[in-house]
């Protein structure tokens, strides 16, 4: 089971909330999220409009794609609390389905990660008991 989180992504007055992957491969020295086509469209960033391009390394090669540059602001959803803002570069994608979020941003959103196998996780502020559930 891999494990996801409910994201809140916001460009300007377009917001969208999403499951997020999060993929402790997805190495990124800034903080970085992949969308899908689909919520780029969403979010006003599809088509492409005055992007830079990222080229990212997969499992089937390179791929260019466009970069948008700390345009969003994303947030965790939560039951239980308000979760901290953060403002993210966002990396469109046509060949993922999923919102993706970076080792970088999991990491300033202070999401601690118990269990990959049943999707088990926590912030790192959580009560030291607390653990919550992969959607």
């Amino acid at each position: 089971m891999a494990c996801r989180v409910k994201v809140r992504v916001r460009v300007g007055g377009l917001v969208v909330e999403e499951a997020a992957l999060l993929n402790s491969g997805f190495e990124s020295d800034e903080p970085d999220i992949v969308v899908p086509v689909e919520v780029a469209k969403l979010l006003g960033l599809w088509p492409p409009r005055s992007a830079s391009t990222a080229i990212l390394e997969t499992g089937g090669g390179e791929t260019a794609n466009p970069y948008y540059r700390a345009c969003a602001e994303l947030e965790l959803v939560l039951e239980d609390r308000e979760s901290r803002k953060l403002r993210v570069n966002v990396i469109v994608n046509p060949h993922v389905d999923e919102v993706v979020v970076s080792d970088y941003v999991a990491g300033e959103l202070g999401i601690v990660l118990l269990d990959f196998k049943r999707g088990l996780w926590r912030l790192n502020d959580d009560p030291p008991l607390k653990v919550r559930k992969s959607l």
